[in-house]
């Protein structure tokens, strides 16, 4: 059976999340391309994924000197990116989960995310409201889920693949030890990865980066990008 290209969802109401953002934007365009995927089960399946009432995320409260550490760290990156000047910057959960946590457009519209980096595996919790992802199609619900993924970077394609390893909305799992959908969502994962990578390069910013990108991965418990 064919399966056509999904729908690229509009980002709406999370305002500008360029460069100096680029982790929270990567996080943003993941869940976009989640919900991109699961639009191939019909509106019908799509409607049972989201929840009435919004997950329990786990909280993170960001300090004054770990907010501006990694501000300053980004900001460094997004220069020498800007100046087409090689770069690496490493960045752990805790100093991805402090972007999160002190992004005004993140709390204004209700959304709720945690990230893990562990060894070579990201892990994202996150909550969103339907109304600013569904263009009015769902609203007053919520998009709960659970995702786990390794991440690679094709320096010839200048692409960024994700190789999912898990993936629950609410208390559906579509993909795990326990899930019968496991190999149909993973057959998925290539249209999943071209929207991705369709919805970056909808940022010129982010486009600018993956055009000079060396590599982009999850190594040792924290996500390292090099340009050259």
């Amino acid at each position: 059976m064919s399966v056509s290209t999904p729908p690229v969802p509009k980002k709406r109401g999370l305002g500008c999340l360029g460069c100096g953002c680029l982790v929270l934007a990567l996080l943003v365009i993941l869940f976009l391309a989640l919900v991109a995927g699961a639009t191939y089960l019909g509106y019908t399946k799509v409607v049972g994924l989201t929840s009435a009432t919004p997950a329990s995320v786990p909280p993170f409260t960001a300090s004054d000197d770990l907010y501006n550490t990694v501000k300053q760290k980004l900001a460094g990156f997004d220069h020498d990116v800007k100046n087409h000047q090689a770069a690496t910057i490493h960045l752990s959960a805790d100093e991805i989960n402090a972007m999160i946590a002190r992004n005004p457009n993140v709390s204004k519209n209700n959304i709720h995310a945690f990230v893990t980096l562990t060894s070579n595996e990201g892990r994202v919790q996150a909550s969103l409201p339907t109304n600013e992802m569904s263009h009015g199609i769902l609203k007053g619900r919520y998009f709960n889920f659970d995702a786990s993924f390794e991440v690679n970077f094709d320096p010839q394609t200048k692409s960024v693949n994700l190789i999912p390893h898990a993936l629950q909305f609410g208390d559906k799992v579509l993909m795990g030890s326990n899930s019968e959908n496991a190999a149909s969502m993973r057959s998925l994962t290539p249209a999943l990865n071209q929207s991705f990578n369709n919805l970056i390069r909808q940022n010129p910013d982010s486009a600018a980066l993956l055009d000079q990108a060396k590599s982009i991965e999850i190594k040792d418990g924290e996500l390292v990008i090099e340009t050259q």
